[in-house]
């Protein structure tokens, strides 16, 4: 198991599959973090449309990445934004049987155990296989050191290459927040805002950030495969 699940795994053996062993500060941030994540992507996909979220996720297939007990999926039916299909990705065992007793029952959701991090053809598989096209990290890159994180992203959009409309949206603990140097993240690390943010100016013809949200705490950054038109 890669290294960066361990304080997971030991949140789980303490906690069982929890909403509190998924590390998030409280079910705000949470909720907060998953509302930022889908309307960057939907406005990144939708850049002209008043209510990018009301449909820009129709008949895609989203992607969770680190989906933990499926909370987003949750989070998804309760704000009513539409979707293709969603497939959650989860390497610590607790955790995905959890998520597949939640989604038992319907036929637009599955969930796959594996490590986004370990699995060097998971990216592609999911493109390949389940037709993804929205590749969503929610804290789920948190306890990566950043370099290794940026190269999961990197992959992640290197998979989607060629898609006539893909999209990696993922958050951070943002260095820009204030008190950052002094702050307290536990087994999570700050990123060096400025440079992730170069990072996706490389990466892709389209990006957008968001960085207007819990203060400051954090970051999103959303990379497209195909620039805006009208």
């Amino acid at each position: 198991m890669s290294d960066y699940l361990e304080p997971y795994r030991r949140a789980v053996e303490q906690l069982g599959p929890s909403f509190e062993a998924l590390l998030w500060r409280n079910r705000d941030f949470q909720q907060t973090r998953f509302r930022v994540l889908i309307e960057t992507a939907a406005a990144g996909l939708a850049p002209f449309d008043p209510k990018p979220a009301a449909g820009a996720l129709a008949n895609r297939v989203i992607a969770d990445l680190g989906c933990g007990r499926a909370d987003m999926l949750t989070w998804l039916d309760e704000h009513r934004v539409p979707f293709g299909r969603y497939i959650g990705v989860e390497a610590v065992p607790e955790l995905v049987n959890a998520s597949r007793v939640r989604t038992s029952s319907r036929d637009d959701a599955e969930i796959i155990e594996a490590d986004f991090a370990g699995d060097d053809d998971l990216f592609a598989s999911l493109v390949r296989s389940h037709s993804a096209d929205v590749f969503l990290f929610s804290g789920s890159l948190n306890t990566f050191e950043q370099p290794a994180a940026l190269d999961v992203i990197e992959r992640a959009f290197g998979a989607l290459r060629g898609q006539p409309a893909g999209a990696v949206v993922f958050n951070f603990l943002s260095s820009l927040a204030p008190h950052a140097t002094s702050d307290d993240t536990g087994p999570a690390h700050r990123f060096d805002t400025s440079d992730v943010i170069a990072f996706a100016a490389r990466l892709g013809p389209a990006f957008a950030v968001r960085h207007d949200y819990l203060r400051g705490h954090d970051a999103t950054v959303g990379v497209f495969t195909q620039p805006a038109r009208r």
